[in-house]
């Protein structure tokens, strides 16, 4: 292959796999919802994928499912749905087409959407928690917030080894843990901590190779 050849190969290439890789994975959701199965709601911001995906779980970013009903050029159908089942037009688009999403019981321009078996979010946005108590009236679903501690003064910051650095780091692990929990009741699955292990050496060595990237 010449230098103009490999050169024409590689450019555009992440996009193709990339396209590649989102609709497998919108086909997964798809295939979950057509068999009658249960996945995970989680947001862009602090997914804990990883424990989700050790209990295999299809994980559901609900945003992403918004977005794409305005890259499809059909979000003003679900927008409009949304505000005369009584969502106010103040209310984020996001959270209504979303809505649209589940009152039209998963139909997506994408593929179907499974309903969710649980939802899994963090303090980091308050429309997350109000949008995840959407899904729990819908669905009776549980939701499990992770309260991520914050900076205690402004210009300040901790590190490991500082006191309070460790006491922030324990609170969140037993939160994680008390989300193992729950797992294992929803899915009628027992923690398996080598599976958990190998699904994050592929998160690891993605966030290495995104760095590289960067």
């Amino acid at each position: 292959m010449t230098t103009l050849e490999t050169t024409h190969h590689l450019v555009g290439r992440g996009n193709r796999e990339g396209a590649d890789l989102f609709r497998d994975w919108f086909v997964e959701l798809d295939n979950t919802a057509n068999a009658g199965g249960l996945s995970a709601y989680v947001f862009v911001m602090g997914s804990i994928s990883e424990i989700l995906k050790t209990f295999d779980l299809p994980v559901v970013f609900p945003e992403i499912n918004s977005l794409q009903t305005a890259v499809r050029r059909v979000a003003h159908e679900y927008l409009e749905e949304a505000e005369d089942y009584g969502y106010s037009p103040d209310i984020c688009g996001y959270v209504k087409a979303d809505v649209a999403i589940q009152l039209r019981g998963g139909e997506h321009p994408m593929g179907r959407i499974p309903p969710p078996g649980i939802s899994v979010l963090t303090n980091a946005c308050n429309t997350y928690i109000k949008w995840a108590e959407i899904w729990e009236r819908m669905y009776g679903t549980p939701m499990f917030t992770i309260d991520v501690p914050g900076t205690r003064q402004a210009g300040g910051q901790t590190w490991s080894g500082d006191a309070d650095f460790e006491a922030d780091r324990k609170y969140v692990e037993i939160q994680l843990r008390e989300l193992i929990v729950l797992c294992e009741e929803v899915t009628g699955t027992k923690f398996d901590i080598d599976k958990f292990r190998g699904v994050l050496t592929h998160a690891n060595t993605m966030s290495r190779s995104w760095s590289r990237i960067l």
